[in-house]
């Protein structure tokens, strides 16, 4: 468990959610779903659809993931983003990540990546990754550092992308950069 604030890259830092961040991660996740709110029907309805989104993702979380860490992305004091992270004894699980919209675009995303990758490395555990397939860049960054597509665990919308660090990233020798997938156990 996670306790207390975690420095992260870009002056960021991790800290586990608490009962007073539930209703930052309720606005953030209504602000964040205009996929649902391009839907032709009312509004009403639409709003109604991102409440039960939202509570099946809690739930749904809670139940798939029991085990499961949830922290809070702050910058400079304030609230950014959210990751959810599933540490297993065999694997790490990025659940989900996901920022307000004024910190989207910025090279948080990707910088928390690299983070949980070093994370990995030393814990030696291959890091899973769910990318949505309409989501282009994510899919280009996970591919340029050496992800592969795990096909049996992928659907229509999401691509289940899987690293393993190499032998040297696992004893600190070498830095994570880009390149080839590497196939294997750890």
């Amino acid at each position: 468990m996670i306790q207390g604030s975690v420095p992260l890259p870009h002056g960021m830092n991790a800290r586990p959610a608490g009962r007073a961040d539930k209703d930052f991660l309720a606005k953030m996740y209504r602000d964040n779903r205009d996929d649902l709110r391009m839907i032709d029907a009312d509004k009403d309805y639409i709003e109604n659809v991102i409440e039960m989104q939202l509570d099946a993702q809690i739930n749904g979380y809670g139940n798939q993931f029991p085990d499961a860490v949830y922290l809070i992305l702050e910058k400079n004091g304030s609230r950014i983003g959210r990751i959810t992270l599933d540490i297993g004894k065999v694997e790490m699980r990025l659940v989900d990540l996901d920022f307000i919209k004024k910190a989207k675009n910025k090279g948080f995303g990707s910088s928390i990546l690299l983070w949980l990758m070093k994370a990995a490395a030393q814990t030696k555990r291959p890091l899973l990754v769910p990318a949505r397939r309409d989501d282009p860049l994510m899919l280009k960054f996970l591919h340029k550092y050496g992800f592969l597509e795990d096909e049996t665990m992928s659907d229509d919308v999401y691509a289940r992308m899987s690293w393993f660090p190499t032998a040297d990233e696992m004893v600190g020798i070498a830095d994570i950069k880009p390149r080839s997938a590497v196939i294997g156990a750890v």
